[in-house]
C-alpha cells in the first residue's frame, strides 16, 4: 500500500514503509515512555502533533489524533521510528551470533527511535536506579502537570521546555515523585535553557564528543549519556550496559565476571561496531523476557525464546 492510497482511503492517516515493526517492543520497550496502548496499537506525541500507531502490512499505519490533518506527519514519524537503519545489514551480519541470532528470528521488527534529545534526557535521567513503570509514571506526571495540551486526552501534552523545569524547582518536582532526581533535572535543565549545551548541535559531534559533553551534566553517568546518544542524538555505535545487557555479554561473550560496566560498553561498540544500539535492543529485548519468565512463569514463558530453556 502506498502513501497516497492510504491518504485516500482514511483522509487522516499515513502509511510508512518500513518492514515490520514490533511497535511494543520498539514504543514501549524502555526506549521511550509516553506511549499508551490501546486496541489496536499505540497513541502519544510525535514533535508536536497526537497521532496513533498502528501495524499494518510492510510498515505502520500512522493516524494523526489532533485534527489538524497529515501535513508533515509522514517525514516526522519516518524519521521518530527509524527510517533508513540497516536492519537488513544488522541481520546478515549478525545470523550467526549466538545471542542475536535467535532474537533477530524470534523477535523481528524492533527499531532504535530518534526521540526528542531533551524528553530523552529527562526521562533516562530519571530512570536512575528506578524501573519502566516508574519511570513512566514519573515522565508521564511531568509532562501532565507541567507541558501544554494539545489534544482531547489528559496525556496529549507536549513535553515541558527545560525553561519550565527550571522555573518549577526542585520541590515541586520532588512532589511529584522524583526523589534525588530532581535536583539533577532541574540542574540539567538550566544548562539546557542557559544555552550552556545545546542538545541539537551533538548530533553533529562524534561519539566520543557527544558522550563526553553529556557526563558534564550532573547526574549523568555514561549509562545515561549512551542511551540519549542511541535514542535521540544519532549514535548508532552507542551501547548501553544495565545488568540485563552484562548479564548477557558475560553469558554470550564469554566477558568476566569482574569487568567493569564501562569496559563492558566499550568491548561491545568495538565488536558490534556501527550496529551496536541495534545489537544493545534484540539483547535487552530477550534478556528481558527471559528473566520474566524465569521470575514470574506462566504466559511470560511463550514469549521467551526456546533456545533460552525457560
Amino acid at each position: 500500500m502506498t502513501t497516497s492510497e492510504h491518504n485516500a482511503l482514511t483522509g487522516q492517516s499515513v502509511f510508512i514503509p518500513l518492514g515490520f515493526v514490533d511497535i511494543g517492543a520498539t514504543l514501549d520497550g524502555g526506549q521511550a515512555f509516553r506511549w499508551h496502548l490501546d486496541n489496536s496499537g499505540y497513541r502519544g506525541i510525535i514533535g508536536r502533533r497526537v497521532v496513533h500507531i498502528s501495524q499494518a502490512s510492510g510498515g505502520v499505519v500512522v493516524t494523526v489524533k489532533d485534527g489538524k490533518g497529515v501535513s508533515g506527519v509522514y517525514h516526522s514519524a519516518s524519521q521518530y521510528l527509524g527510517l533508513g537503519q540497516d536492519l537488513e545489514g544488522f541481520a546478515q551480519r549478525f545470523a550467526d551470533d549466538p545471542c542475536l541470532g535467535p532474537a533477530l528470528n524470534g523477535y523481528p521488527g524492533i527499531r532504535v527511535l530518534r526521540q526528542d534529545p531533551w524528553e530523552c534526557l529527562f526521562s533516562f535521567i530519571t530512570s536512575s536506579t528506578s524501573n519502566i513503570a516508574r519511570i513512566k509514571l514519573n515522565v508521564g506526571s511531568a509532562a501532565e502537570k507541567l507541558g501544554f495540551s494539545i489534544g482531547p486526552n489528559i496525556t496529549d501534552v507536549v513535553f515541558p521546555e527545560p525553561e519550565v523545569i527550571v522555573e518549577s524547582g526542585e520541590q515541586y518536582l520532588r512532589d511529584l515523585g522524583f526523589g534525588f532526581r530532581a535536583k539533577y533535572l532541574v540542574l540539567c535543565a538550566e544548562a539546557v535553557a542557559s544555552g550552556q549545551l545545546n542538545l541539537f548541535d551533538l548530533r553533529e559531534f562524534s561519539y566520543t564528543d557527544a558522550r563526553n559533553a553529556l557526563t558534564q551534566l550532573h547526574g549523568v553517568g555514561e549509562k545515561i549519556a549512551d542511551c540519549v546518544l542511541a535514542f535521540s542524538l544519532d549514535k548508532p555505535e552507542s551501547f548501553i550496559v544495565d545488568r540485563h545487557i552484562l548479564r548477557a555479554l558475560r553469558k554470550w561473550y564469554g566477558l568476566s565476571e569482574k569487568c567493569s560496566l564501562s569496559y563492558a560498553s566499550e568491548w561491545a561498540r568495538d565488536h558490534f561496531g556501527e550496529y551496536s544500539a541495534l545489537a544493545n535492543q534484540y539483547m535487552f529485548h530477550r534478556e528481558r523476557l527471559s528473566a520474566r519468565a524465569i521470575a514470574w512463569g506462566g504466559p511470560h514463558v511463550d514469549r521467551a525464546l526456546p533456545e533460552d530453556g525457560v
